[in-house]
């Protein structure tokens, strides 16, 4: 019998074999590097704001509405995570950059598509105008409201829409208590904010909610942004937050 024949064969199998080995390891150690990228180290850095009743800091931590539905939905995903409170824009402007990984609670607008990815919405939001009661151009429907002059916080999605929808803002302060009373004085005209937001506000200023009249103007539930190169590198965690966002939403009604 020829041995050649048979020894080329055995050099073929051993070939066939090594290369198959060759593309196991191969596949194996794309696997794990995929895996080991998706897993996140340290906890989720999330930028937020003092924004009661939706969020704010207290001794015992974050509390809120949006806050505990947060926390129902990264409970639920096994996922640590820490909250830093800053000035809105500057918990933007740091998931823009890539010092955080996301900002909380937003509402959806197109210049924040452009730097960070918006997940399923799961907070409910509710927007009206307001103007004082006794104003003696009293407004019944939103569509009257063009030409007012009114007062927003600056970084908001409120002060975003009005200036989008060409609304006269002529004054924009961080803190609605300050534009509620210059409503009340006359110095602005309307106001255009989140019902709960407005509500706690006079709460906390001891002015009867009768003081103004409120028109409703639309629903814009709110979600959280995660940074695009968060997104990039851990490209399976939003969808899988976004698989509990239903059962963990927070309704006011």
């Amino acid at each position: 019998m020829n041995a050649q024949p048979i020894k080329l064969a055995l050099q073929t199998m051993l070939t066939a074999a090594a290369l198959s080995i060759a593309i196991l390891v191969l596949t194996l150690k794309f696997s794990t590097s995929a895996s080991a990228n998706d897993t996140i180290e340290g906890p989720l850095l999330i930028a937020t704001q003092e924004w009661p009743p939706y969020q704010l800091q207290t001794n015992e931590g974050g509390k809120g509405h949006a806050i505990n539905a947060l926390k129902c939905v990264l409970d639920r995903l096994n996922q640590e995570y820490r909250l830093i409170f800053l000035p809105w824009g500057r918990a933007q402007k740091g998931v823009k950059t890539g010092r955080y990984h996301a900002f909380f609670s937003a509402a959806k607008n197109t210049t924040r598509d452009g730097y960070a990815t918006f997940s399923t919405p799961f907070i409910q939001q509710d927007w009206d105008f307001y103007q004082l009661a006794s104003s003696p151009l009293l407004r019944t429907e939103k569509n009257q409201f063009n030409h007012a002059t009114f007062g927003s916080r600056p970084y908001s999605n409120t002060t975003h829409w009005l200036l989008e929808n060409h609304y006269n803002v002529i004054h924009q302060s961080a803190e609605i208590e300050k534009l509620i009373l210059l409503l009340q004085k006359g110095k602005i005209e309307a106001m255009m904010d989140n019902r709960l937001l407005f509500s706690q506000a006079l709460d906390k200023l001891g002015i009867p909610a009768e003081v103004f009249s409120a028109i409703p103007n639309k629903s814009l539930p709110l979600g959280i942004y995660f940074g695009n190169k968060f997104v990039e590198k851990h490209p399976e965690f939003l969808p899988k937050f976004n698989q509990h966002t239903q059962g963990c939403q927070f309704t006011s009604h």
